[in-house]
């Protein structure tokens, strides 16, 4: 574990830590009438700290597991997550009784007021957590994303990309339910469907099922694929070997080739995840400056790069669109602050659509899960990206 995994690691601990302390707090006055005092709570906090450390990376490693080792890392995961927001509302809560109850004078009955508000902050918490793991884990949103682009001719009509991205076929992404969401991707009829990487999830033994079911994909000018950091902890030769041998997908490897659209020739171009770095927010390739120099000027096209990071090289050498995902688009983020989730520590573009100078980049909020089967107000996306020109 790198410094700043271990820091990342450490704060999520402690939030998590502090969070159920003080729900054992609020609970404590609801139903004894006496909460935790300074001392006893920074010692519950310790101690919850400390179980934290032993029971989440082994909740985390067991996600890909089944039966009880799965069961037990969901629930573990899922229940932190809740715990965590609920400490947030509880915490919000305490600091408002206590601003209102001294501006007005009224701190004789702050504690009940603690209590009851409180009661309405757990519930909210705990009820988010679980809408979020049923309702909003089920939740598949196209989204219409309308660009226009130099280079292509006026009186062309442009054509329309599907993007889907993580897709994490494994455990939390079984090929029937894969299947599912095929269905509607060719439901859209699409000139071109694209894919940012992570197809896979850790498993190789899901790779042939998951690829025969990728097959059924369908576009008038093909299905174009990278790999992602994921599919590294697969295994990219694996994965690669089962696209080839049970789909049509055009597998990029740091290369691009040239498409016909209507008579308009169009450059797609494919970084795949080199792995190292995955958690940098900003990055250069070299092989991003071979490919650049290897397209045809004045040609439209579009770069498909797993990470976001990649975004401000590619402008500075002149990819006009740039398609990614990686960040999950947090997964939980917060309601009309939908940027501020937990991917910001690994991105500073964690959702939807950035532009810098002539380039424009997208980033999906994805198809799949990675480890937390959970999403909160970031729906999985499936987006349609309808191209014309300028």
């Amino acid at each position: 574990m790198n410094a700043r995994m271990l820091r990342i690691f450490s704060l999520t601990i402690l939030l998590v830590s502090t969070s159920e302390a003080l729900i054992l707090h609020w609970a404590m006055l609801a139903v004894l009438g006496v909460g935790l005092d300074f001392a006893s709570g920074l010692l519950t906090t310790v101690v919850l700290g400390v179980v934290n450390v032993l029971a989440l990376p082994a909740a985390r490693r067991r996600i890909h597991d089944k039966g009880l080792g799965l069961i037990f890392s969901r629930v573990w995961i899922l229940g932190s997550v809740s715990l965590l927001l609920t400490g947030m509302f509880l915490t919000a809560v305490l600091m408002l009784v206590n601003i209102f109850a001294w501006a007005l004078g009224f701190e004789s009955d702050a504690q009940a007021a603690f209590i009851g508000f409180g009661g309405a902050a757990v519930a909210l918490g705990l009820g988010s957590g679980l809408w979020g793991a049923t309702v909003g884990n089920h939740r598949v949103r196209v989204d219409l994303i309308p660009l226009q682009m130099k280079n292509i001719p006026s009186d062309h009509p442009g054509l329309e990309v599907v993007h889907i991205t993580d897709l994490h076929i494994g455990p939390l992404m079984q090929p029937d339910r894969l299947g599912r969401y095929i269905d509607r991707i060719n439901g859209l009829e699409a000139d071109l469907i694209v894919i940012t990487g992570d197809l896979f999830d850790f498993d190789p033994r899901y790779v042939e099922d998951g690829c025969r079911a990728l097959s059924k994909l369908a576009a008038k000018n093909g299905v174009y694929a990278v790999l992602g950091n994921h599919d590294h902890y697969t295994g990219t030769e694996e994965v690669a070997a089962g696209l080839s041998q049970h789909t049509s997908i055009r597998l990029l490897r740091d290369e691009w080739e040239h498409i016909d659209v209507d008579g308009m020739r169009f450059v797609i171009a494919g970084l795949e995840d080199p792995l190292e770095g995955w958690m940098d927010k900003h990055t250069r390739s070299p092989v991003l400056e071979r490919l650049a120099a290897e397209i045809p000027d004045h040609q439209p096209g579009l770069l498909l790069a797993h990470r976001p990071s990649f975004f401000h090289h590619a402008e500075e050498l002149g990819f006009p669109l740039v398609l990614s995902g990686h960040t999950h688009g947090g997964q939980v983020a917060l309601p009309f602050a939908t940027h501020q989730n937990i991917s910001r520590m690994i991105s500073d573009f964690t959702r939807g659509l950035y532009r810098r100078g002539d380039t424009t980049m997208y980033v999906s909020r994805g198809l799949g899960m990675a480890g937390l089967p959970l999403r909160l107000n970031c729906p999985r996306e499936i987006a349609m990206i309808k191209l014309s020109a300028v």
